[in-house]
């Protein structure tokens, strides 16, 4: 019992230091934006913690914090996470000013696992490289006019599902369909592969690719509203060991079109 009372208690404490901790923290970055001559900060609205308690409506929460202000920040241990809807500030860092405004080294961990060094995981000359090969695709006239038939292609395919459910009153998830539209242009152009997920008849390889790419890429969106998803990688439970399993298959899906498509290409077939 007296061993019991002794974790119970140094729990207890460490609990009660982590509050103040945190305490301390949000009172140190809450106050910078009052201080006279120091930087102007977005004002803070709330923390990971609430990112987490809104998780099956994150969508609408941010609408809600939107409809107070067009930007805010939310803060998290050790840094702060900066949302606008504000058009001038999206140009500014999308346009303007957009050396400024890497993805950042957070970034890079939490999608690094799916994403590997691809153009939406890295930053500077290694983003400048991974656009340059995306822009091979775009470089003729030849493979503009390809790109551009597989987009309207699947565009034409996407507005006739859609308006066939608005006709028959049927409920439908749009982001999925946009998913599917995207994913299916996006590997005709790369591997001259139609995954055919939009229309629901992919073959099975393909809808387990489709389910799993999506599910990956759900978990790693959890990685940013949970503070401790390092420690389940590390343990390999919950969210982080079905991501393990969902990595392994867009893995093997994907290097078994890209060595298929390289043997082509070495025989020089066209696709």
């Amino acid at each position: 019992d007296d061993g019991n009372s002794r974790v119970l208690s140094v729990l207890l404490a460490a609990a009660g230091l982590a509050v103040l901790a945190i305490c301390w923290y949000l009172s140190v970055v809450l106050g910078r934006g009052g201080v006279a001559g120091a930087k102007r900060y977005p004002p803070a609205v709330g923390t990971v913690f609430h990112q987490v308690y809104h998780l099956r409506r994150l969508h609408d929460y941010y609408t809600d914090l939107f409809r107070e202000h067009m930007t805010f920040r939310l803060l998290s241990p050790g840094r702060g996470q900066i949302y606008t809807s504000d058009p001038a500030v999206v140009e500014h860092i999308l346009k303007t000013n957009f050396s400024n405004y890497g993805k950042g080294e957070s970034n890079y961990e939490n999608t690094s696992d799916l994403f590997g060094d691809g153009i939406f995981a890295v930053d500077g000359d290694k983003w400048k490289q991974q656009r340059k090969i995306a822009s091979y695709d775009f470089s003729t006239r030849a493979l503009r006019d390809f790109s551009g038939g597989v987009f309207n292609k699947n565009a034409a395919k996407l507005a006739h599902i859609v308006s066939d459910n608005a006709a028959a009153k049927q409920p439908m998830d749009f982001q999925a369909l946009l998913m599917k539209a995207t994913m299916d242009s996006i590997f005709t152009i790369a591997f001259g592969l139609d995954l055919n997920t939009l229309s629901g008849e992919a073959a099975d390889e393909g809808s387990r690719f489709a389910a799993a790419f999506d599910d990956a890429s759900e978990f790693i969106l959890l990685r940013f509203v949970n503070a401790f998803w390092k420690v389940s990688r590390f343990l390999n439970v919950g969210a982080e060991a079905a991501l393990r399993h969902r990595i392994k298959v867009v893995d093997e899906f994907a290097y078994k079109h890209i060595r298929a498509r390289a043997d082509e290409m070495s025989a020089g077939v066209e696709v």
